[in-house]
């Protein structure tokens, strides 16, 4: 990010921002991290940056507040993957036998 502007730093932040979500509806979850560990690079250099003001201005506050929005559909998305890919594992914990009830290993013979 060679002497990015603020704007264009934040433009970059939402990029990445919608990008993850696309690669979390693939649950393509390399990417997504790969791309939340560049996003986390970025608000260094974003909170490093001078804005000169952009952050207030009218722009800069429709960009922000495309980012919160962004954002929260992310947050919205991650949680509810999470929640079905835990779910999926306790299912599938349940047919491999990985929690199987305290008598199941009783030798039944008479």
């Amino acid at each position: 990010m060679i002497n990015k502007t603020a704007p264009e730093l934040w433009q970059d932040y939402l990029f990445l921002t919608k990008e993850m979500l696309k690669f979390l509806d693939r649950q393509d979850m390399e990417l997504f991290y790969e791309l939340m560990n560049q996003r986390e690079r970025l608000q260094v250099l974003i909170e490093d940056a001078s804005d000169d003001g952009y952050i207030s201005s009218p722009a800069g506050k429709k960009l922000q507040a495309q980012v919160l929005s962004a954002n929260q559909v992310l947050m919205n998305h991650f949680q509810a993957t999470h929640s079905k890919m835990k779910h999926h594992q306790q299912v599938a914990e349940a047919y491999s036998g990985g929690n199987q009830p305290p008598m199941a290993s009783r030798n039944w013979e008479r």
